[in-house]
């Protein structure tokens, strides 16, 4: 008679994932990650989205990596009026299986995750792209992940200031205000998006405009943009320009060519064709394709977010969760 195994569900909130998982855990896991995906050792179609309501749409994204013994689905409301309820406009689950027996392991938060595994990915990539040298970095946008990129680019580079540009100034000085106190980099707030631009070696866009607030005629050699905010066809953070003078990499090349606003949109109007995306952040790690030629090259990172970046990080996180107390386990 086979018996029948112990079934406990974990549940991971926010607290619990920051106490189990750093930040230079998350940039080492999510690089492996990439790599992993890049070399087809996991399966991940691309991500479902429907519209709820006007303001609320509903996001789908499973994967599996046999190399972990695990599968999962991150399951994520997208709402642009949640802020009116002091919530966070991501909000979700991401459940984690055993691929042997298909058991339930965790739910992780997935506002928590995504901010993680988000600037872990950004760091991944400007450590493999932009110049060693680099040490200005611009953050376009002061929400949710406005200053996990500032820990995470710092963590990767030597940064000595930074630029914050929002749209409405008295959030982006209440932003800076709210910034750990042991930060050592000059912090800049500007109303002069074109300035910020300009002065970035290292520009991080994380806002979710649906129309360009940066333009390639403000960019200079030798640049490296992070393009993180906008995930949905219709949304562009950049214009057309930015894309055509870039170097461009992707996370999954098959989601940016189906799902990034700002290329597809470059695509549409023929400036540049499906060919200008080079390849991915997991060939780069690989040797396999260079982060960039040369030192007056202007480089992007298109970040979409891949199950990958979320089951890996998931499971990291799950593998530790006995040493936390924080962490909830219940019978299922």
């Amino acid at each position: 008679m086979v018996e029948t195994a112990q079934r406990k569900l974990i549940f991971i909130n926010r607290a619990a994932l920051d106490e189990l998982v750093s930040l230079n855990d998350a940039i080492g896991i999510v690089g492996a990650a990439m790599r992993d995906f890049s070399a087809g050792r996991v399966n991940a179609p691309q991500r479902a989205v429907m519209t709820v309501n006007a303001s609320t749409r509903l996001g789908l994204m499973p994967g599996t990596m046999p190399d972990l013994g695990r599968f999962g689905l991150k399951v994520v409301s997208l709402s642009s009026d949640a802020t009116k309820f002091g919530l966070p406009s991501h909000q979700g689950l991401m459940l984690l299986f055993d691929d042997a027996n298909g058991q339930p392991l965790c739910a992780v938060d997935t506002y928590a995750l995504t901010r993680l595994r988000t600037a872990a990915a950004s760091a991944v990539a400007t450590k493999a792209m932009s110049r060693p040298d680099s040490k200005v970095l611009t953050i376009i946008g002061n929400g949710d992940l406005a200053g996990a990129h500032i820990d995470a680019i710092s963590a990767v580079r030597p940064i000595e200031q930074v630029i914050v540009w929002g749209r409405h100034r008295g959030k982006v000085e209440a932003f800076v205000q709210g910034l750990p106190k042991f930060l050592n980099q000059n912090i800049q707030v500007t109303s002069d998006i074109r300035q910020a631009v300009s002065l970035g070696d290292i520009i991080c866009t994380v806002t979710s405009s649906q129309e360009p607030l940066v333009l390639g005629e403000w960019l200079r050699p030798g640049q490296h943009l992070n393009l993180v905010g906008s995930s949905l066809r219709a949304a562009r953070e950049v214009d057309d320009e930015v894309v055509a003078r870039s170097y461009y990499i992707a996370d999954s090349k098959a989601h940016a060519l189906s799902q990034a606003g700002e290329l597809c949109h470059a695509i549409e109007q023929g400036r540049v064709k499906e060919d200008h995306v080079k390849g991915e952040i997991g060939d780069v790690l690989a040797g396999s394709l260079p982060g960039r030629v040369n030192a007056g090259q202007i480089t992007l990172y298109k970040s979409l977010g891949h199950a990958a970046q979320d089951i890996s990080v998931a499971n990291a996180a799950l593998s530790r969760a006995k040493e936390s107390a924080r962490v909830v386990a219940v019978d299922w």
